[in-house]
């Protein structure tokens, strides 16, 4: 990946209920030319989770439409650790038959996996040997880079000492807890996934719908002001709201 920063497209809304009302996912067809449209506009980064329902599968097979040079273009981030029960909720097995089990799973849905995040990544689960063996099966799968999906500072401070590649949080002008993280993961030359942006949708919506453009810059500001080299993941599963995000994004990044 280049450097600077990029906004990439989360996809844990194409593939199960999301956001501050809860809404479900958009019928499939939506969802792919939701990814052929992100493709169009130049985004390059793409992450989903076994958690996310179906998003790996729609994913998995937009990827399949790509040539090999369009393909490597693109950074796609997948996750294990957190798994999808089939009926509409999911459990968290951070073992290591389950986390290979997923992992096997994710290869047969993506193929080509370009960053590995251990997702709902505790300080337990960072600390056992499950996930240590797990991370050399992927490893030895060639998955290049590895990371930390986290939630609490000690998660992320332990990740980042333990040489992840990336390291993704929530972060937005309504939840700061995890901005320490920022300047300790520069310092340890770890990159940022920051996530929710718009606080899943609350940011926008709780504005007046005249003032919502300007909400969406002022809220992608507040994340730009400190996430400078890493990616800011948009979790829409709307192609207009991506194109409003990308043009507020590019105006704010430069």
């Amino acid at each position: 990946m280049a450097d600077g920063v990029q906004l990439g497209l989360g996809l844990v809304a194409i593939g199960r209920a999301w956001g501050h009302d809860m809404a479900p996912p958009p019928p499939e067809r939506e969802a792919r030319a939701l990814l052929e449209t992100a493709f169009e506009l130049g985004v390059k980064v793409y992450d989903t989770a076994p958690a996310y329902g179906t998003s790996e599968r729609i994913l998995g097979g937009f990827l399949k439409s790509l040539t090999e040079d369009q393909r490597r273009t693109i950074f796609v981030a997948t996750k294990f650790g957190e798994h999808w029960t089939g009926d509409g909720t999911t459990r968290v097995d951070h073992s290591y038959d389950a986390l290979m089990r997923s992992l096997d799973r994710s290869v047969e849905h993506l193929r080509d996996i370009d960053l590995l995040q251990v997702h709902k990544a505790s300080v337990a689960a960072l600390s056992g040997d499950d996930l240590k063996w797990a991370l050399e099966g992927a490893q030895a799968m060639d998955i290049p880079q590895i990371g930390a999906s986290v939630s609490d500072l000690e998660a992320g401070r332990l990740a980042i000492s333990m040489g992840f590649h990336w390291l993704q949080m929530p972060y937005n002008a309504r939840n700061t807890t995890l901005e320490p993280l920022f300047s300790e993961a520069e310092a340890g030359d770890v990159h940022i996934l920051s996530n929710r942006p718009f606080a899943t949708g609350a940011l926008l919506m709780d504005a007046p719908e005249e003032a919502r453009d300007e909400a969406m810059r002022d809220a992608l500001g507040a994340v730009l002001a400190h996430n400078s080299r890493g990616v800011v993941l948009t979790g829409t599963k709307s192609a207009a709201h991506l194109r409003q995000s990308l043009a507020a994004f590019v105006a704010l990044a430069g």
